[in-house]
C-alpha cells in the first residue's frame, strides 16, 4: 500500500491507539468465548472436534479475534472448520499454527450476533471447530494418562455492534481432554470424514471491482467473500482473463492464491477477473466481474465497512481514525 504521511510512523500509531481508546465508551459485561466440549476422554489415533462458542450474555457481537493455545507436545490439531460459523465475515481464516500450539482467527458478522433466535432448538452460536487427535501411543495401559489443558490467550477479544467499536468485556473458558490407555482402538478421523462427505460448494458470492485513491494508490482492486456450512472456505484464487484467453478452458487460466481486498496485477486489462472460493473438501465456486462495469464514483467503503471494523477490532471509531490518516 502507498505511503501516503510523512510522520513517524511510531508516532502515527500511538497517537491512533490512544485516539481509539479515548473513542470507546464503558465497556460491556457479560460475555463469554468458551470451547465445547470442556472435558473429555479420547483414545490415541482418534480424532475428535471441539467446538469455539460464543455466549454472548444479551448483547449483541459483531466481531471476534480469537487466539486458542493447546500443548503441542501432548496434543496435534489436525484440522480447522468454519462450517456452521455464525460469522460470516473472515478477516483472517482460522488457522493451525503447529509449531507454537495455537489456532487463530478473526471474524465477524455485520449486524452482530445477538443470541439464540426464539425457537431454534439448536445451539446457533459456534464460531469455529477444530479437530484435534492424541499422537498414537505405544505406552502401556499402566502409563498415567496425558491430559492437554487448552486455553484461550489474552489476545482474544470480542467487538459490540454498538457502531462505536465497543471492545466488550469478555470471560474465557478454556478446557482439558485426556487420553485414554487402555484398550485397542482403530484409528479414527472424524475431519477427514466431514470432508469425505461434504460435496456442497461454498455459496454463491459478488466479486466487485473498485479504484479509491486512498488505497493501492489508486489502482483497481477487487473484494470477495463466501461462507460454506459444511467443512468452510479453505482459500480463494483469482484469475485475470484478458479478453483474448476467454476462449481457453478453466484450468488454462492463470490462477493465483489470494485474499480480499485483492490488487489486480494488470491495471489495464479488458476482460474478467474470476474468483473461486475453495473449501476444505475441494468443492469450489466460480464468480467473476467484467472489467467493462468498473464504476466510476464506487462506494466500496459501504460494502467492507463492517469489514474494516473487524480487521482493525477497534470497530469504527477506530477505522474512522485511520481512513482520515489515509485520506
Amino acid at each position: 500500500m502507498m505511503r501516503v504521511y510523512s510522520m513517524n510512523p511510531r508516532i502515527i500509531s500511538a497517537f491512533m491507539f490512544a485516539a481509539a481508546l479515548a473513542a470507546l465508551p464503558a465497556l460491556a459485561h457479560g460475555a463469554q468465548i468458551y470451547l465445547d466440549p470442556s472435558t473429555g476422554k479420547y483414545p490415541a489415533g482418534v480424532t475428535f472436534g471441539v467446538d469455539v462458542r460464543l455466549d454472548n450474555q444479551g448483547q449483541c457481537i459483531n466481531a471476534a479475534e480469537v487466539d486458542l493455545a493447546y500443548p503441542k507436545s501432548i496434543l496435534t490439531a489436525v484440522g480447522v472448520s468454519e462450517g456452521d460459523s455464525i460469522f460470516s465475515l473472515w478477516v483472517k481464516d482460522p488457522t493451525i499454527y503447529g509449531d507454537y500450539g495455537l489456532i487463530s482467527f478473526v471474524g465477524g458478522l455485520p449486524g452482530g450476533y445477538c443470541g439464540r433466535v426464539a425457537g431454534d432448538a439448536n445451539l446457533s452460536n459456534k464460531l469455529a471447530t477444530v479437530y484435534f487427535r492424541f499422537p498414537t501411543s505405544t505406552v502401556t495401559s499402566s502409563s498415567i494418562p496425558q491430559t492437554a489443558v487448552l486455553s484461550f490467550e489474552s489476545s482474544t477479544k470480542a467487538v459490540v455492534n454498538d457502531d462505536l467499536g465497543t471492545i466488550a468485556d469478555i470471560s474465557l473458558a478454556g478446557a482439558s481432554y485426556t487420553e485414554i490407555l487402555n484398550g485397542q482402538y482403530a484409528p479414527e478421523n472424524v475431519w477427514q470424514d466431514a470432508i469425505a462427505n461434504d460435496t456442497t460448494p461454498p455459496e454463491p458470492f459478488t466479486v466487485g471491482l473498485y479504484r479509491d485513491p486512498s488505497l493501492f494508490n489508486n489502482q483497481l482492486f477487487a473484494v470477495f467473500s463466501t461462507v460454506d456450512k459444511q467443512t468452510g472456505v479453505d482459500h480463494y484464487e483469482v484469475a485475470e482473463v484478458p479478453t483474448g484467453q476467454l476462449s481457453l478452458p478453466e484450468n488454462q487460466w492463470n490462477w493465483t492464491r489470494a485474499v480480499s481486498p485483492y490488487l489486480l496485477k494488470d491495471q489495464n486489462l479488458d476482460g474478467l477477473v474470476e474468483v473461486r472460493a475453495i473449501d476444505a473438501a475441494g468443492n469450489e465456486r466460480l464468480e467473476s466481474f467484467s472489467t467493462q462495469k468498473i464504476p466510476s464514483t464506487p462506494d466500496w467503503r459501504t460494502r467492507m465497512f463492517a469489514y474494516l471494523a473487524v480487521v482493525g477490532l477497534g470497530g469504527f471509531a477506530l477505522v474512522q481514525i485511520i481512513l482520515r490518516f489515509l485520506l
